[in-house]
């Protein structure tokens, strides 16, 4: 196998023992001599575009919300503002935040697979929404600044941190390339070559799927089998994003030495971006990528806790009362309570009031909802955790390749759960319920979210921020990272001699 890349000037090919490709594979055709089977895994991938905007904005009303999404527009996927956290909020409490005369606020737009829409586009629909906002919307009107500061990694040079943050978002497939095998096809091929592929493509979009298909890997056959047996021989990693990093950890913790990671942008880290703002005496966090932690992530915290010390878990949301959901009423859009508006949708399935019996009856519900949920779900998964089957359901059991999540959800009788889901999947950018596979709304939804209807989240940042973790990891690693990498061609058909 050759690897020949360019950085700093200068042209280097070198012969890696092994390969892990950590970035998009699909940014390698024409660089790398795919397989037709690769070729045909990777042509079937489609992403959504995620936009975010880090924006100071000054209240102008009392806040009693962290977080409100608007899951109408967010279903429209046009690329139009679909909501907001309070990063203020987030981190120092809605008390705090009512206080100050500015908040930071992360804003999100989201655009369909498939579809085209300029970063100037995006651009002139956050203007439009925040010169002339909704009545929700508590801040005032026109009066905003699009934050901008500088980030510095370990190693790096400073330079000016993203914000908006343009970025492709959850690769995966469509239900017809589901029911083909496609994930399980990928999973089959590693190692092959001696190539590794570890991008959030290969399982889904979060640090948490990530790290849990490392595990997964620990398990397969063919990709431990390429694992060089000489812990000094050489390894490269293409990508230094969250997948990249992860596995540059995994191989250091089983001895091997001889690591590099290959990053084509200034920076490493991916789509974590920590922004760490000014505001009122005092440093936020601003995340414009990864944000969120639930009692899921606590295995990989745990496994990870070398490189979060000094950065406090907090909780961000300590009760439902702290996200909202936008509703349209006769008097214009309005803001409910996320459990509220879920109990309502509820409700209305059922056909009954919607008052204290009517919620006894949709509570009732929701328990058989439950136990339905967790039966089917390890009925077909084969376990309550959220990593991917390591083999393929067989046929398409519950539909969960031809449906939707709604209706796999209708077909099973638990549509109680709609208005509880549509937050807890929809919020993250991972699609809508009444378009994605129920595939994908089965590996987000674990047992353990499933049970947290109407109560806390449990839902967790980190005080520092997410960059903070990959600094420590890349610092207390000794990662061997080059940035501003370009490389040119991976041939792993053939070998030949180093040069640099």
């Amino acid at each position: 196998m050759k690897v020949t890349y360019r950085t700093g000037g200068r042209t280097v090919q070198i012969e890696p023992a092994l390969l892990v490709v950590a970035c998009d594979p699909r940014a390698l055709e024409g660089i790398m001599d795919y397989t037709e089977e690769e070729r045909t895994i990777f042509g079937a991938l489609q992403n959504f575009t995620f936009f975010t905007t880090c924006v100071k904005v000054h209240p102008a009303k009392k806040q009693n919300r962290v977080v409100i999404l608007d899951a109408q527009i967010c279903g429209l996927m046009a690329g139009v503002v679909h909501g907001y956290r309070n990063e203020t909020a987030k981190q120092w409490g809605l008390d705090a935040a009512n206080q100050q005369e500015t908040n930071l606020v992360t804003i999100g737009q989201i655009v369909r697979a498939g579809a085209t829409v300029s970063e100037a586009a995006l651009l002139g629909q956050l203007e439009l929404f925040l010169k002339s906002p909704p009545s929700w919307w508590p801040f005032q009107a026109g009066k905003y600044e699009i934050v901008s500061v500088n980030e510095q990694q370990p190693h790096g040079i400073s330079h000016r941190a993203a914000n908006p943050l343009n970025s492709p978002y959850f690769n995966h497939f469509r239900g017809a390339d589901l029911a083909e095998g496609r994930p399980w096809q990928w999973l089959d091929i590693q190692g092959a070559n001696k190539t590794i592929y570890v991008h959030a493509s290969t399982c889904f979009e979060s640090v948490l799927h990530c790290w849990s298909y490392i595990q997964v890997l620990n398990e397969t056959p063919k990709a431990k089998a390429a694992l060089p047996p000489d812990k000094g021989a050489p390894i490269v990693i293409v990508g230094a994003g969250v997948s990249g990093l992860l596995f540059a950890n995994y191989l250091k913790t089983l001895g091997y030495t001889n690591v590099t990671l290959l990053e084509k942008s200034d920076r490493y880290g991916g789509k974590t971006h920590s922004l760490q703002v000014s505001d009122e005496r005092r440093t936020t966090i601003c995340e414009l990528g990864t944000c969120y932690m639930s009692p899921a992530y606590d295995d990989m915290i745990n496994a990870l806790s070398d490189f979060t010390v000094g950065n406090e878990r907090f909780k961000m949301a300590v009760d439902g009362t702290d996200r909202g959901m936008v509703v349209r009423t006769d008097h214009g859009p309005e803001v409910m309570i996320y459990s509220d508006y879920a109990m309502k949708l509820a409700c209305q399935l059922l056909n009954v009031p919607f008052d204290e019996a009517g919620k006894a009856v949709v509570n009732a519900a929701l328990v058989v909802a439950k136990e339905r949920y967790v039966r089917l779900r390890y009925k077909i998964f084969g376990s309550l955790n959220g990593i991917m089957p390591l083999k393929m359901p067989e046929g398409d059991p519950c539909g969960i390749f031809s449906k939707t999540f709604a209706q796999f959800l209708d077909d099973n009788e638990m549509g109680v759960f709609k208005g509880y889901f549509e937050y807890a999947y929809q919020v993250q950018g991972y699609g809508t319920l009444d378009e994605i596979p129920a595939y994908y709304g089965l590996v987000w939804i674990t047992p353990n979210m499933a049970s947290q209807w109407g109560k806390t989240a449990r839902t967790t940042a980190w005080r520092k921020g997410w960059e903070d973790v990959w600094d420590q990891m890349v610092i207390k690693l000794n990662l061997n990272l080059l940035l501003n990498t370009e490389v040119l061609a991976i041939a792993r058909t053939s070998r030949g001699r180093s040069v640099a």
